[in-house]
Order: C-alpha cells, then sequence, then structure tokens
C-alpha cells in the first residue's frame, strides 16, 4: 500500500505534462506598446509585466524582437517615474512666460517711481553737511560720531 502511494507521488511529481515554457507572445499584443501604454488599464498594463516578466526567465534569444522591444520599454521607458518633467513646447512656454513677468514687473517698477514724489531736499549733499556742523557746534554723540553724510 506505501509502495503504491509513493509510485503515484513519483508518477505526478515526474509526469510529462508540466509547465511548458511561457508562449511567445503576439505582435498585435504587444506591439507599439510605446504609443499605447499610456492608455491601457492598469490591469492590462501588470498582465503585460507579468507575462514578459515570464518569458525574460528563458533564454533570450528564445524572445521575439517586439517582445525584447516591450521589455526595454518596460524596464527603461519613459513612463511612471521615468516620464519627463515637461511634455515638448513647455519648456519655451515656461521661458516666455517667466521673461514676460519679469519685464512686466520691471515696467511696473519703474511706472510706481515715475508717480513718486521727488526726493526730499534733506537727503542733498548740502542739508547733510549742514546738519554735521549743527550737530558738532551741540557737541551732539561725540563718542560714536555724528556724521550724516551716507
Amino acid at each position: 500500500m506505501f509502495t503504491r502511494s509513493l509510485q503515484r507521488q513519483a508518477v505526478r511529481f515526474n509526469s510529462t505534462v508540466t509547465k511548458s515554457a511561457p508562449r511567445t507572445l503576439s505582435n498585435a499584443y504587444i506591439g507599439k506598446l510605446e504609443t499605447r501604454w499610456t492608455t491601457l488599464p492598469k490591469e492590462d498594463q501588470q498582465t503585460i509585466i507579468e507575462e514578459l516578466k515570464a518569458r525574460m526567465e528563458l533564454p533570450w534569444q528564445d524572445l521575439s524582437a517586439a517582445e525584447k522591444k516591450a521589455a526595454y520599454y518596460i524596464s527603461f521607458g519613459e513612463w511612471g517615474p521615468r516620464r519627463p518633467l515637461y511634455a515638448p513646447g513647455e519648456k519655451s512656454q515656461i521661458f516666455w512666460i517667466v521673461t514676460g513677468c519679469v519685464v512686466g514687473s520691471v515696467f511696473l517698477f519703474g511706472g510706481i517711481r515715475m508717480l513718486a514724489k521727488p526726493a526730499p531736499a534733506s537727503l542733498g549733499r548740502e542739508w547733510q553737511e549742514k546738519s554735521d556742523e549743527y550737530l558738532k557746534s551741540k557737541n551732539a554723540n561725540p563718542f560714536s560720531g555724528y556724521s550724516q553724510i551716507q
């Protein structure tokens, strides 16, 4: 009885019906994957990743050219964390917006300065020299100085 159960187990483990190597993925399934990868649902993306992972366990000579391209794109392509930060044309758009803002702020600053009152007379050189003479005559703050000239 015991030997018979061992024979059954041996037949099961050494059966000719074993898992075969994963079948080749069709070109329609993985062809031009770069163009349609972002539109695929997450479940389909995971399925393709798992099937390609199973195929890549075989020797690389057994993979078709489409499978190699798909595996390369999934591993190193511009999707997920490797997606470019800016789309084509966005860099120039950002440059021109920033340039316009800087030029606009310069014009705004100049316009506000033109509308401002003129500088007071007390900021002139003569006024500061006369203030120095006045402070010297009054002996104001002799330790740290009393110069008003800036």
